[in-house]
């Protein structure tokens, strides 16, 4: 049967409701096309972006360094094993970190502070290394003499291997170590890997290293998203960093619907603003994950957003020296339609979040607003034994109460529990305003 190709004005029809990764693909191999594909409205679900790629509705773009050496003292079966890099290294192997503080035209820069140079000793690496090696070496003896069942013999073996390969691998990174001390070249081949992954199909694509991963970076997501005549419209933006720049092109404006961040203060708010369309505001959603220390709640993203997700940083992981603030004084202020707070503080009680509750019903809120909080199960119950024992009750049950506000708005109160966790039941709390049915 003859292949028909499909006319310019079909092609016109068909590409704005194509998946984006197949339009990138097409694009990028039929050039001739590709003008028209940056004419035509680009949607996208899902949009986030990490230190080594992104996503684009849950394909994954990777940039690394692959290294390839053409020695025949290197088994192919360590080459194949061997993942791409995510970071820049030196002519020897190193981690080497330049541009990490370099902003280019169109970049977003989520910095705090002025970030540190990657430095490496070669003396101390080796030490680390050869200790590592004698470790296992040590394990591979003690597989090779003990005696096994015929019933674990076979699980001994790949022991035996992926021990085998490991110690190939730290032979390999002394020969760098070896070859920096010595001044002499290594037989690696360096390449900057592009992988592309999804359910569907993965794609390798390599190009010469002979240029760092944020400027290979910068290149990947402009041939993407640059040079579009219109704005992208995207769902939901996630940026799974923070102190880092956000490598973006120039002249390029998103129109999103919900943003996903970590730990991000005015000046990383004001720096992403730049990017989005001002239609984008307020948000439909903002997902903040962060502690109570170190994120901007003041920001009119944050307190203009119509629901707030709160998904807490515990200040063990972010600053272990560090006391968190309670979390209800900051929720106090703010005035968003929907606030969902993902973790109880342990700082603060059933007492506290009676009082916060107790403020809603003295000062008021529109109708409709909404609090909704994961506890644990004796906070949430005693929460409600609280409250029902107040002179605003109008109706109870096992596990909802509700409270009369004015005389045109109520504020049910009710809890369950949710799926079971690996160690405890999480219960959710929720209370909400809702027209009186008694008005």
């Amino acid at each position: 049967m003859p292949v028909i190709p499909v006319q310019y004005e079909s092609l016109k029809a068909i590409l704005p409701y194509m998946d984006p990764n197949t339009r990138f693909q097409i694009s990028l191999r039929i050039p001739s096309i590709s003008s028209l594909e940056r004419r035509l409205p680009l949607k996208i679900v899902n949009l986030k972006f990490s230190k080594t790629g992104m996503e684009v509705n849950g394909a994954r773009y990777r940039l690394g360094v692959y290294r390839y050496s053409k020695d025949n003292n290197v088994s192919s079966k360590i080459q194949m094993s061997m993942l791409p890099i995510p970071h820049d290294i030196d002519e020897y192997g190193f981690t080497i970190s330049p541009g990490i503080n370099t902003v280019l035209p169109g970049d977003v820069d989520l910095r705090r502070e002025i970030l540190r140079n990657s430095q490496n000793d070669t003396d101390k690496k080796e030490r680390l290394l050869l200790q590592e090696l004698e470790v296992l070496n040590k394990k591979l003896v003690k597989h090779l003499n003990q005696e096994y069942t015929n019933h674990d013999e076979f699980k001994n073996a790949r022991c035996v291997s992926l021990i085998r390969n490991q110690i190939e691998s730290l032979q390999i990174a002394l020969e760098d170590v070896k070859h920096r001390r010595d001044n002499t070249k290594p037989a690696w081949t360096n390449w900057i890997q592009l992988t592309v992954t999804s359910q569907r199909r993965g794609l390798i694509q390599r190009i010469p290293y002979n240029k760092n991963l944020f400027e290979a970076m910068k290149m990947l997501i402009s041939t993407l998203f640059g040079k579009r005549r219109l704005m992208i419209s995207v769902k939901t933006v996630t940026i799974d960093f923070h102190n880092y720049i956000l490598r973006f092109p120039v002249e390029t404006k998103l129109r999103i619907q919900a943003l996903d961040i970590l730990c991000w203060n005015a000046s990383n708010f004001r720096a992403f603003s730049q990017i989005i369309d001002k239609t984008s505001f307020p948000l439909r959603r903002l997902t903040m994950k962060c502690d109570s220390n170190l994120s901007n709640f003041e920001h009119k993203i944050v307190k203009k957003a119509r629901t707030l997700i709160i998904d807490k940083i515990t200040t063990r992981e972010s600053r272990p020296w560090m006391v968190s603030r309670p979390w209800i004084p900051i929720l106090r202020n703010l005035t968003n339609r929907h606030l969902y707070l993902k973790h109880q503080s342990r700082n603060e009680s059933h007492v506290d979040f009676v009082d916060f509750i107790s403020s809603w019903l003295e000062n008021g809120r529109p109708v409709g607003t909404s609090w909704t909080a994961i506890m644990k199960e004796e906070t949430v119950k005693r929460v409600l034994i609280n409250l029902k024992m107040r002179p605003e009750v109008v109706a109870v049950s096992d596990n909802y109460v509700e409270l009369r506000v004015n005389s045109s708005s109520s504020l049910q109160v009710f809890y369950k529990a949710l799926q079971p966790s690996d160690f405890y039941t999480k219960w959710l709390l929720n209370w909400r305003v809702v027209r009186s049915q008694l008005e």
